[in-house]
């Protein structure tokens, strides 16, 4: 019978208390309320961050998320608002209800049975500087402001586009160039127009602290005529501010001589001019019998040198023009003049080759 007592005793005595190391954590947030008492439970908690930047005339977007203590019963009916430091109702959900000069130009962009809680502002002013918090009403439940949770907004100009193109590229080769920019509006994100034609792809990615980056790939084949100029990223932000950033082209292209390369006889005066377009410029050269000849005189003019050769030829009746760069060459037959008179015509030796 004693032994009996002594077992039941034993079992109705107080728990010992855990080990120091076996105690469960204090949980990391300080303003849970005191009616909930189940440690397992969600609590009155937001996730947004401390501070925006915002473009002045655009918009911000301040992105939240935010937990409650779980009901038994799943709860059908939220509404949301949102505050600013002077106690004002900057957004809530029942539109009549938020401050006429923000009524308009502010929305809840997330869905609040699904827990979010991000906030809009449009045409963001002046006047809107300063903090916000967030407030739920959850209806046959609790309501709960996170004051603990605020966000302050602060403004900035337009940001430096970030160009990247490539240092160099060679004529018809696969070349892909990138235009990006930090903004604070994912709903409205900036658009990229470019100066060149091509396959654009543009793309946003949410960073931190409220921040994004759009940026926009653009690839093309560049062609002879795209050295030296500039490539041009325009950017127009909502509402229609903009900005633009540029960056020459280093385009390398081989030699192509023009059939307008002539020779040509002046008072019995024989002159050859070798016209040739590339990037970088040729080095041009003239070949007849076993000779070969460097221009007499050089004219540079942008991507174009014409070369030009004035000598004996005796009685060659043509001469080979012979460009080349680090690219590549190019060659052409051109006819020396008979008896004062041009023979005409040149020949594209590219075609024997």
């Amino acid at each position: 019978m004693v032994t009996t007592i002594h077992m039941l005793s034993e079992y109705f005595r107080e728990p010992k208390p855990k080990k120091e190391e076996e105690q469960e954590e204090e949980p990391l947030w300080t303003d849970r309320p005191l009616h909930v008492t189940q440690p397992e439970a969600s609590s009155w908690t937001a996730a947004v961050p401390s501070s925006v930047k915002g473009l002045l005339g655009s918009c911000v977007v301040i992105p939240c998320s935010y937990n409650y203590p779980e009901p038994s019963k799943s709860p059908q009916t939220f509404t949301g608002i949102w505050y600013n430091d002077n106690d004002q109702v900057v957004c809530h959900s029942d539109a009549s209800q938020t401050l006429d000069q923000f009524r308009n130009r502010t929305k809840l962009l997330g869905d609040l049975s699904k827990k979010n809680c991000s906030l809009m502002i449009d045409d963001l002013q002046q006047s809107d500087g300063g903090t916000f918090y967030f407030r739920i009403e959850i209806t046959d439940y609790d309501k709960y402001s996170y004051k603990n949770n605020k966000v302050s907004i602060s403004f900035v100009n337009t940001g430096q586009p970030d160009l990247s193109v490539q240092e160099e590229v060679k004529e018809g080769e696969n070349m892909s160039v990138s235009c990006s920019v930090f903004h604070s509006c994912p709903t409205y994100p900036p658009s990229f127009i470019w100066s060149h034609s091509g396959e654009q792809h543009d793309q946003t990615q949410q960073l931190h602290e409220g921040q994004w980056n759009s940026t926009s790939t653009l690839t093309f084949h560049p062609n002879r005529s795209d050295p030296n100029k500039p490539l041009k990223c325009k950017i127009t932000y909502h509402r229609g501010l903009h900005q633009e950033t540029s960056k020459i082209l280093q385009v390398k292209s081989a030699p192509d001589i023009k059939t307008s390369s002539k020779c040509s006889s002046e008072n019995g005066i024989i002159k050859c001019d070798c016209i040739v377009e590339s990037e970088p410029p040729s080095m041009v050269y003239f070949i007849f019998g076993d000779r070969v000849m460097q221009s007499s005189k050089v004219d540079m003019n942008g991507s174009v040198t014409t070369g030009t050769l004035q000598t004996d030829f005796g009685s060659f009746r043509r001469v080979q023009c012979l460009a080349n760069n680090v690219v590549g060459y190019d060659n052409i037959l051109l006819s020396l003049p008979v008896n004062g008179k041009k023979d005409l015509g040149c020949t594209d030796l590219s075609v024997f080759t």
